[in-house]
């Protein structure tokens, strides 16, 4: 058996290990997606829901505590209190807050000596238990340090009842209080439109609302005792996740409950599933994997083989390769290419002097041998790492030898031009990674417009030569828009710029008639144009040193002059 190539081994190994990583990893998430996902929104929506809640609870304390301390209700209450009097103003104040309230209140109103003065509620609920309630609760009111106290009545049999408690106070002291009663019963209007579970407890565990009675501990005891962390309870049958929030204002616990039912068998059924088909495609992903990396190891092998003949040998080698794959291709276009650069070099050596449409013709842009040596080696790179971004590339480096060969045209639409600069772009963006960006910001009414075929290709390739060289990172901006009868195109890098003086003789080599080989790629650039639209078309240039370079090109619209 005919020994691997180095290359092989590498991506042999490079390829194992990325099967099997990808393979376990794949399962991994797939079993964690069932649940994560599931909880994931379970989480925010619950949050939604306490967010809700919390909301709702603190609309209706703020207009409970607005009525108790109003100005107006207050020298109601003190009539109610000091002379028996305000009982019929204070049953209209507390029927038109009702109208608009969202849960609706009842007041009792006690005197210093704890006598009810003013109530809102029949005969029969006013019994003993709660006239004990209310006298309890007032003597704890007088004590609070805040100005509006808050418990929790509840009667055996009965829904529990907020209250809010207000002491008042005269300047001989102490002159009695007033408490607030919200029903629970009210609250189920507002609670009840969401999806899930509540529970409202104060901070001794006494239940404020509760949507579902069968959380308690007992209906006649009238606690809950929970925890605000999210956690999963059992009640009866059904399994909950529960999570809580406490607001310190009111010193108030919400809780929220939602319904997740156990899915522990179907987990495990679907993990052996998943391992099951991990275990097969990993037999046949390296059954496959040893087949691609001997082909493609031999493919590469004998591509860097041929190009090594034509740099070091002889320019006028031809690639010969019959893999049949885009290897293949890539050396036919390179065969193609290196044809065209000879016979365009001869015709440089030869066409000297001619007419204005021959020179335009041998000014067509060439593809620096070195951008294809680079190009293939980073092939031969991502082949190893990222065969997918491989196969991308190679075929951007096909359709750009395709473009930059094709001889049966000289002009096209800045559309086309531009996809071309597009795939070039991506290659260097590749080559040099986070150290070249670029940016194109074309207007659309430019892109039928006529221009000379690979017009932009070489001030490209001057920001990124002569920019690297001073700098470690270069970006480059290309933008282009219609001005009056001019396309105007702009090509901007951030390199180091010129000082004036050289900035000055580039200028004076545009204009001038003499070849100038240091400077003929701008020279070359200026002249095309000038050749074919006329009418003050040509090239500009502006740079600060440290600042970067500007290439700016105007080209006069004809009539017609579009695709």
């Amino acid at each position: 058996m005919k020994e691997k190539s180095r290359f092989q081994k590498e991506l042999e190994r490079h390829a194992s290990k990325q099967i099997i990583f990808s393979i376990l990893i794949g399962c991994f998430f797939f079993c964690v997606a069932m649940v994560g996902i599931t909880m994931l929104d379970q989480k925010l929506k619950q949050e939604k829901h306490l967010d809700a809640i919390e909301a709702t609870f603190r609309t209706i304390q703020d207009s409970s505590e607005e009525f108790l301390m109003s100005e107006e209700n207050t020298e109601i209450f003190f009539a109610c209190m000091e002379e028996g009097a305000g009982g019929n103003s204070l049953k209209y104040q507390v029927s038109k807050y009702n109208l608009e309230a969202l849960v609706g209140i009842r007041l009792i109103v006690t005197d210093r000596e704890g006598q009810v003065r003013f109530s809102s509620f029949s005969g029969e609920e006013m019994n003993l238990h709660r006239l004990e309630f209310n006298r309890a609760a007032g003597e704890n009111a007088r004590t609070w340090k805040k100005t509006i106290y808050s418990t929790v009545y509840f009667f055996s049999g009965d829904t529990s009842e907020y209250v809010l408690v207000r002491p008042l106070y005269r300047y001989d002291g102490y002159a009695g209080s007033v408490a607030l009663y919200l029903d629970a019963s009210d609250w189920n209007l507002h609670f009840q439109k969401y999806q899930y579970d509540a529970i409202l407890t104060n901070a001794n565990s006494d239940v404020i609302y509760c949507s579902n009675y069968s959380f308690l501990e007992g209906y006649a005891i009238n606690k809950y005792r929970g925890s605000i962390q999210k956690e999963y309870r059992w009640f009866g049958d059904s399994r909950y996740m529960t999570s809580g929030r406490y607001l310190d204002d009111p010193g108030v616990c919400i809780y929220s409950f939602v319904y997740t039912p156990g899915s522990r068998t179907y987990l495990l059924i679907g993990l052996s599933v998943i391992l099951g088909l991990g275990l097969v495609w990993t037999g046949m992903f390296f059954h496959l994997m040893h087949m691609m990396a001997a082909k493609t190891s031999q493919s590469v092998g004998q591509l860097i083989k041929e190009i090594r003949t034509i740099r070091k040998e002889d320019p006028y080698h031809l690639v010969k390769i019959d893999t049949g794959d885009e290897l293949e291709e890539i050396g036919d276009q390179i065969n193609k290419m290196m044809a065209s650069i000879n016979e365009l070099n001869q015709k440089n050596l030869d066409l000297v002097n001619v007419n204005n449409r021959m020179e335009i013709q041998n000014l067509q842009a060439q593809i620096n041998p070195h951008f294809i040596y680079n190009t293939l080696d980073n092939i031969r790179y991502l082949i190893v790492q990222d065969a997918r971004k491989a196969d991308e590339l190679i075929e951007r480096f096909t359709h750009v030898l395709r473009y930059s060969i094709n001889n049966t045209k000289n002009r096209t639409c800045l559309q086309e031009d531009m996809e071309y600069i597009e795939d070039y772009l991506v290659i260097q963006k590749t080559r040099f990674g986070d150290r070249f960006q670029y940016s194109v910001e074309i207007d659309e009414k430019c892109r039928p417009v006529v221009i000379p075929k690979l017009l932009l290709q070489p001030l490209i390739e001057n920001s990124l030569k002569y920019g690297f060289r001073k700098k470690a990172s270069i970006s480059v901006w290309i933008r282009g828009w219609i001005s009056g009868n001019y396309l105007v195109l702009e090509v901007k890098d951030d390199g180091p710029g010129q000082p004036q003086s050289t900035l000055e003789t580039l200028r004076s080599i545009l204009n001038s008639g003499k070849i100038n080989i240091a400077h003929n790629g701008l020279q070359n650039i200026n002249r095309r144009i000038f050749l074919e639209y006329g009418h003050d078309s040509g090239l500009t240039l502006d740079s600060e040193e440290g600042e970067g370079f500007i290439v700016t090109l105007r080209l006069w619209i004809q009539e017609g002059e579009h695709v």
